[in-house]
């Protein structure tokens, strides 16, 4: 029998929209186009947040390429312990923002 999902796992849309809106978000948190209310510690919990459950549940798909990249996304731009990257954080948020999208678009 054929298989209806396209990328071999089978995420569901629940995952990918969230995943695709903190694409966005961490673009825009690394060019500096949020207001001001919003902080970069508000925006490490989103980005912490978001890649933790995309790893949870590409995990569950059985997507290990993708729960990799998320739990490795998770783990450097985790505010709890946060990593000391200094400018390379203007990095990490555009490769989250590129993981994220790439995710929502091999994904859908």
């Amino acid at each position: 029998m054929a298989s209806s999902s396209k990328g071999g796992s089978s995420v569901g849309k629940a995952v990918l929209v969230p995943l695709a809106i903190l694409s966005a978000f961490l673009f825009f948190d690394a060019f500096k186009l949020l207001p001001e209310q919003l902080t970069p510690e508000i925006a490490l919990w989103a980005a912490f947040a978001g890649f933790a459950v995309g790893a949870i549940m590409f995990g569950v798909a059985g997507a290990a390429v993708w729960c990799g990249l998320c739990a490795a996304l998770a783990v450097v731009l985790n505010p709890v312990y946060p990593l000391p990257l200094g400018e390379y954080l203007f990095a990490a948020k555009i490769v989250g923002g590129c993981v994220a999208g790439a995710s929502v678009v091999r994904n859908w």
